[in-house]
């Protein structure tokens, strides 16, 4: 791919048995090239393939409601800003290619991925995937040295943790004790969308984060109680954590500063059909064809089987 060079970096969400709690505080974190600028998309909505990749933990139902539903935390339709009025206007839009289809190496390749690593098919090789046991997923992002994001793979570690959709009520586990899919990936697509971690563990961020307001991210065991509670707080505290699954007033802040509706460029390279949902339209920069709909089932959390027709992945 030709261009201007990019870099990457992985985000982590990793597994602890517990932080302290101490004074509050209010901050997000950007994620930044190598250079220090940060990072962020310059379309109306990102694609994102998902590859199952021989994931039984969970059916292909209860995987879609569980990767839709994060998607659509971030969502315009889902996230007001403090205005009481404005949307942030990214949208994520996965959708789930066919049972046998094999994965791409994570890779600058233009392919935004979501693959899961399984016991019976640990591809691409875990050696090089950057998949640890104490690693519940992670995210890449390549970005270009202006900070715009071009490429982004997110990888679930299901060879070493047990996933569920832990909805309220649920007793799925079957007695053991899983990691809910869906807390897991809206951290995941907090990344996607350019955001870093609001806590500093050297393990999963080499150098110590700077927040919006300019001071240092707190180290994780030291980290305030609100902190704890955003969607890009680092570790995930135990099994059936569910408080990812929404977003904190500082985790909206964030969306809302760097995808502000009236900076929408309105344009989207997907050109996908009607589906009655109530979908959003794009305007302009559609593809090849003419306007497309864009469309997530945010009502029922589906997600269907489609390929997305790509154009223009600078």
């Amino acid at each position: 791919m030709r261009g201007p060079a990019v870099t990457a970096r992985l985000s982590f969400l990793i597994v602890a048995a517990s932080v302290a709690l101490t004074s509050p505080a209010a901050a997000y974190v950007r994620s930044r090239t190598d250079g220090g600028i940060p990072k962020y998309w310059q379309k109306s909505c990102v694609p994102i393939a998902v590859y199952q990749n021989s994931f039984t933990d969970m059916t292909r139902d209860e995987v879609a409601k569980s990767i839709s539903a994060a998607a659509h935390a971030w969502s315009p339709t889902s996230v007001t800003c403090a205005d009481g009025v404005s949307h942030p206007f990214l949208e994520i839009v996965p959708w789930i290619e066919p049972e046998t289809a094999v994965p791409p190496t994570p890779a600058y390749d233009g392919q935004n991925t979501l693959l899961f690593y399984t016991p019976s098919r640990p591809y691409p090789p875990p050696e090089v995937s950057g998949i640890g046991p104490s690693v519940l997923a992670l995210t890449a992002t390549w970005a270009r040295a202006d900070g715009h994001i071009v490429d982004v793979d997110v990888r679930v570690n299901a060879m070493d943790n047990f996933f569920a959709n832990l909805d309220p009520g649920s007793t799925a586990g079957n007695g053991q004790s899983p990691f809910d899919l869906q807390n897991a990936l809206t951290h995941e697509f907090g990344h996607l969308l350019g955001l870093g971690h609001t806590c500093w563990s050297p393990f999963s961020d080499p150098e110590q984060p700077i927040d919006d307001q300019g001071v240092a991210a707190p180290y994780c065991q030291d980290a305030p109680a609100d902190l704890r509670q955003t969607v890009m707080f680092a570790i995930i505290d135990g099994n059936r954590e569910l408080t990812k699954r929404t977003l904190s007033a500082d985790d909206i802040r964030a969306v809302c500063e760097i995808y502000p509706d009236d900076q929408d460029p309105r344009s989207c390279n997907l050109d996908m059909p009607e589906d009655g949902c109530g979908c959003r339209t794009a305007t302009g920069g559609v593809g090849p064809s003419s306007a497309g709909v864009l469309c997530l089932l945010a009502a029922a959390f589906l997600l269907r089987s489609r390929r997305a027709r790509r154009a223009d992945r600078g």
